[in-house]
């Protein structure tokens, strides 16, 4: 009897052109953006390239970075000491590349750049993403 009613109710507000919502959270737990930049720059081989704004990450929590280029080749994405690879294969599609998350230890407090190098092939990079990694909640 109960379904009966809710599906009744369901079909009128929907004739009515009522949305029903769920009472699902907006943003769950995950990665979240701290910082973004557009770039628009082909990576060099013989020097780094600035990747945007700098930034201080949070102490004891998983950080990355995410790329947004296209390319054939590979290049070290970087904040200080914390070098990964990321590849494109395709030179005409941007897609976006993350690099392995690192947790800053506690009482780090410094700030880190984010930059990237050419390793082989050409590698353009369109824009980047700092992201960290929240546990609850992600803020808007």
């Amino acid at each position: 009897m109960r379904t009966r009613i809710l599906a009744a109710a369901a079909a009128a507000a929907v004739s009515a052109g009522i949305a029903l919502t769920s009472a699902a959270p907006a943003h769950a737990a995950g990665w979240g953006t701290i910082s973004s930049s557009s770039v628009g720059k082909y990576l060099s081989s013989s020097s780094t390239t600035n990747l945007g704004r700098s930034f201080v990450p949070a102490q004891r929590v998983a950080h990355r970075i995410c790329v947004v280029g296209k390319g054939v080749g590979s290049a070290s994405i970087q904040p200080v000491a914390y070098a990964t690879t990321v590849t494109f294969s395709n030179s005409s599609t941007l897609v976006t590349r993350c690099t392995k998350s690192w947790t800053t230890p506690s009482g780090y407090g410094s700030t880190m750049q984010p930059v990237g190098f050419k390793l082989s092939g050409t590698v353009y990079i369109s824009s980047v993403y700092v992201q960290r990694y929240y546990s609850g909640p992600i803020p808007v």
